[in-house]
């Protein structure tokens, strides 16, 4: 609605009064207008205009009416047909486009052997240019909400409307205008604030914008959000409240319409707290709609709307902040908590629905869906970055990451070189070969596996953090458009020429003073060079298999222990242990492990068949495995097979991240 040169938006749940009274919805002091003129409300099907018994009367079309329908477009004059003010309307039903509606949520997991409801009949409606809390005691569903809002959460029954459209079924299309704050912070926090922003940047604008388009819109943000001062500071030296608005920076770079935030004040004192609710105030009088999770009732004066959840997940209250303590029956937000906790029987669910604000709101959203598929058509998203585009930017960003991490380097840079000392000290007095009066030289295969277990090692620990830890970055991005196959390559680059650096370092280190055969089955000459290349793609392999760890676990400290049965399993499984040629159900358990390949190469390079068995030709236990014959041939076959056990890492970690995904983001993009 546009009065007086002032555009508002309309809320189905109020009656707008019109009038001189300073009070009035829409106050107008011109002397013909009356002072309680007109008032607009909905009834539960269409906007309606009354007249008021005004003195100077309510025209449409040069004639005076007292009641008329709101179409799309209308124009009415207020106070005088000639030369009254106008009212002008660009409206439709409760499912105005750019607002957000949810009819009766409802979310019911399993638990044990029964159920828990988690959400109970939840509906509101969060007209534009307007902030809305969302508040409740722990366990009241609030969180659970967010999620369901935007499809991230399972098991939702119920509607959610944006832009009169379907906003889960539709997220793809609307996600662009959609910015979701999360609350964990999804920041790098060794990156600079300008930095981490120009990433997200490059990730989320259309593939057709340019640099320098993308560095003023950063820069734009900053200054609104007063970041300016701290735009070259690393994420991790920000206080925790200039944290959350980096957060908020990085949504509002693609200006979305609609901000649905999680806990942004948690664990922020009070002067925090309210300096990120004034942003947020700011942010929905610019036109925006924003939905605000929040345990803090300390500004809840700024919102618009209030809904109040009660354990179980059932609405006690919706409506403004300053009405929700009387309704309630309550004199202070603390007593409302201690009254949830205290009686937590209570139908509050009940006593809701019997109220004439439920009532109005029921009403309002009683439209039928075939009215709520009449809102405007939902352009086209803008086309995400090209996949290369965005795999180019996740490995800067991920250099540049591991970069400013010293203890990483540290680590990365000692391991092999501590590992390829420590594979010196075994004892060899023939090293890789066979002695000259035949006997057996047992220590090649211990030398031979340590390697091997050295490297598998190595491979893993460089992984098995990196896609945990980054999880909620991942998780958001996704949402936001980002390919899951160009992130997983982005680490599968940097890992993979971080570890094959190592395996070279380790391989350099730990041949160096061994005495080795005269020449392999692939490269004429030493065979140190056939040896590292098996070493490189071991540990290629293993740093698969820890991302695929990485992948399956829910915290960074759970791969710990799951990274040290991995390198156990490689020393069992790597055919130098015992015997595994003929041990069914064990020989086939070992094909998965990378050692067990690689330790059959290096054994058809050195021929270890030959050097292991002794000079009475007698059957060894470790010397009798088909997968060491000193043939090209096999050498392939084993170096086949561990690329193989990469490629389905690959492939079963790409599968364990869509599965970590909401259904709305789970279609693979495709990017060009």
């Amino acid at each position: 609605m546009e009065f007086n040169g002032i555009t508002e938006a309309l809320d189905t749940a109020k009656t707008y009064v019109l009038g001189r009274d300073p009070h009035a919805d829409i106050p107008c002091q011109e002397a013909f207008i009356s002072w309680r003129h007109a008032q607009i409300h909905w009834d539960g099907q269409t906007w309606v205009l009354q007249d008021l018994d005004s003195t100077n009367g309510t025209y449409a079309h040069g004639r005076r009416i007292t009641l008329a329908t709101i179409a799309d477009g209308a124009v009415f004059t207020v106070g005088d047909a000639a030369h009254g003010v106008q009212l002008r309307f660009a409206c439709g039903d409760a499912s105005e486009p750019s607002s957000l509606i949810a009819r009766q949520l409802s979310v019911k997991v399993r638990c044990g052997k029964g159920s828990r409801r988690l959400l109970n009949r939840v509906s509101f409606v969060a007209p534009p240019k307007s902030l809305m809390a969302v508040i409740g005691p722990s366990g009241s569903g609030k969180s659970v909400l967010l999620r369901a809002l935007t499809g991230h959460q399972r098991n939702v029954k119920g509607k959610v409307r944006y832009e009169g459209q379907n906003l889960p079924g539709c997220f793809a299309q609307l996600r662009h205008q959609i910015g979701i704050v999360p609350q964990q912070d999804v920041l790098h926090p060794q990156l600079t604030v300008r930095t981490a922003l120009r990433h997200t940047a490059t990730l989320r604008f259309p593939r057709e914008t340019d640099a320098a388009e993308r560095d003023r819109r950063v820069d734009e943000v900053l200054s609104d959000l007063k970041l300016d001062l701290h735009a070259d500071q690393t994420v991790t030296t920000l206080s925790g409240g200039q944290r959350k608005r980096v957060s908020v920076a990085q949504e509002l770079l693609t200006r979305p319409s609609l901000l649905l935030l999680d806990e942004p004040t948690s664990g922020l004192d009070a002067g925090m707290d309210r300096d990120v609710m004034r942003l947020l105030r700011g942010l929905a009088d610019g036109g925006r709609t924003v939905l605000v999770v929040t345990h803090s009732v300390r500004e809840l004066e700024l919102c618009d709307k209030v809904l109040v959840l009660a354990p179980g997940g059932s609405v006690a209250y919706f409506g403004p902040p300053e009405e929700a303590l009387e309704f309630l029956g309550q004199d202070t937000w603390a007593d409302v908590f201690s009254a949830f906790e205290a009686r937590s029987g209570h139908d509050w669910a009940g006593r809701w629905h019997e109220s004439p604000q439920y009532m109005a709101l029921a009403t309002a959203l009683r439209t039928p869906d075939t009215q709520v598929s009449t809102a405007r058509q939902i352009a086209a998203p803008p086309k995400p970055p090209r996949w290369t585009t965005q795999l180019s930017t996740l490995v800067s960003r991920y250099l540049a990451v591991l970069a400013s991490d010293r203890g990483f380097i540290g680590l990365m840079t000692l391991l092999p070189i501590v590992l390829g000392l420590a594979n010196t000290l075994i004892p060899a007095d023939f090293g890789l070969r066979k002695p000259p009066d035949g006997t057996s030289n047992v220590e090649a295969g211990t030398i031979v596996a340590s390697l091997a277990i050295s490297m598998c090692f190595v491979g893993a620990t460089n992984s098995v953090r990196e896609l945990v830890k980054e999880r909620a970055i991942y998780e958001r991005e996704r949402a936001a458009g980002l390919s899951r196959s160009a992130y997983l390559a982005s680490k599968i680059v940097v890992l993979g020429l971080i570890t094959g650096a190592q395996g070279i370092v380790l391989c350099a280190i730990s041949l160096a003073p061994r005495d080795l055969p005269s020449e392999g089955v692939v490269i004429k000459g030493t065979p140190a060079v056939e040896m590292t290349l098996v070493i490189m793609l071991l540990g290629f392999t293993s740093m698969m298999c820890g991302l695929v760890t990485s992948s399956l676990v829910k915290t960074a400290e759970r791969t710990m222990p799951l990274l040290a049965l991995f390198s156990v399993a490689q020393y069992m499984f790597s055919g130098i242990a015992f015997r595994l040629s003929g041990s069914p159900g064990v020989e086939q358990a070992a094909w998965l492990a990378p050692s067990r390949w690689a330790v059959a190469a290096h054994g058809a390079t050195l021929d270890l068949e030959q050097v292991l068995r002794p000079q009475d030709r007698t059957t060894s236990p470790l010397a009798t495995d088909p997968l060491r014959q000193h043939t090209l041939g096999q050498w392939l076959i084993d170096t086949g097979v561990l690329l193989a056990v990469a490629l389905m890492c690959y492939l079963l970690t790409m599968q364990l991240l869509r599965r970590l995904e909401p259904e709305p983001v789970r279609k693979p993009n495709r990017p060009r």
